[in-house]
């Protein structure tokens, strides 16, 4: 092992980044990440992305692998931000991380400062509920079993907000949109992220549309839900990042 390993190990701690990495991306990568850590904490940023800064969730431009979602979250979320609404996030915590016993849910942390006065509600497959925060309930469930989300609408039968941010598996996700948009709010936002991820766990499933491609073809899509009002599609605002996430808007 290079006598360099732990520097970089301590270096890329603070922001996640993987040590595979070889010398010139990850010193590229770094530098990237620096240079935006510098800029939250100079409020160079919006404020959604300034506290996600504060919280290991790559939903921001800090944590690896950078999605940046925030960016466009802050301009889609703020007029709702001081309002008792009810935020939903569907998955909790990347992979690697759900065996440690420190672990965080960092987004519903990010949520629960953003929203004040809201209610956090988190599901995810594996047990969380070792985590607990203000104002917040989590829920342990698949989310490609209605019978699952259906504990979550029991307690919440009233939601303003979900984000999908669960398997990426294109049923998985249709089956919590259906399950789920009945019991959006007017006007209540439902988003579905990193619409081009494709897991492995895809080919088992059973075969669906993929849902980048359902939320471009309405007719469809009304076959799924009704009361669609707009459909607006975010890509990553960071260069070299590829992914897409979608906001469906509710009549």
């Amino acid at each position: 092992m290079s006598f360099l390993f732990p520097i970089r190990r301590a270096m890329s701690l603070p922001f996640g980044l993987p040590l595979g990495l070889d010398k010139t991306a990850f010193l590229h990568t770094l530098a990237g990440v620096v240079y935006r850590d510098i800029r939250c904490r100079c409020r160079l940023y919006d404020e959604l992305t300034r506290i996600a800064s504060k919280h290991p969730t790559d939903k921001g431009v800090t944590f690896y692998p950078f999605h940046g979602y925030t960016r466009h979250y802050h301009s889609v979320f703020n007029t709702l931000r001081h309002l008792p609404i009810t935020i939903l996030e569907i998955g909790l915590a990347r992979k690697r991380d759900r065996n440690d016993p420190r672990v965080t849910c960092p987004s519903l942390q990010l949520w629960a400062e953003y929203f004040p006065y809201a209610s956090i509600v988190g599901f995810d497959l594996d047990d969380f509920s070792m985590v607990h925060q203000p104002r917040t309930t989590i829920f342990r469930g698949d989310q490609g079993n209605p019978k699952d989300l259906a504990q979550v609408v029991a307690r919440f039968p009233r939601l303003d907000i979900v984000i999908d941010d669960g398997s990426h598996a294109s049923f998985h996700q249709q089956n919590s949109l259906r399950t789920l948009w009945p019991y959006m709010t007017s006007n209540g936002i439902y988003v579905i992220e990193d619409l081009d991820e494709q897991p492995e766990l895809e080919t088992s499933l059973p075969n669906c549309p993929k849902t980048r491609d359902l939320l471009k073809d309405l007719p469809a899509l009304h076959q799924l839900i009704d009361k669609i009002g707009e459909i607006r599609f975010f890509d990553s605002p960071l260069r070299g990042v590829a992914n897409t996430m979608a906001c469906i808007v509710k009549r």
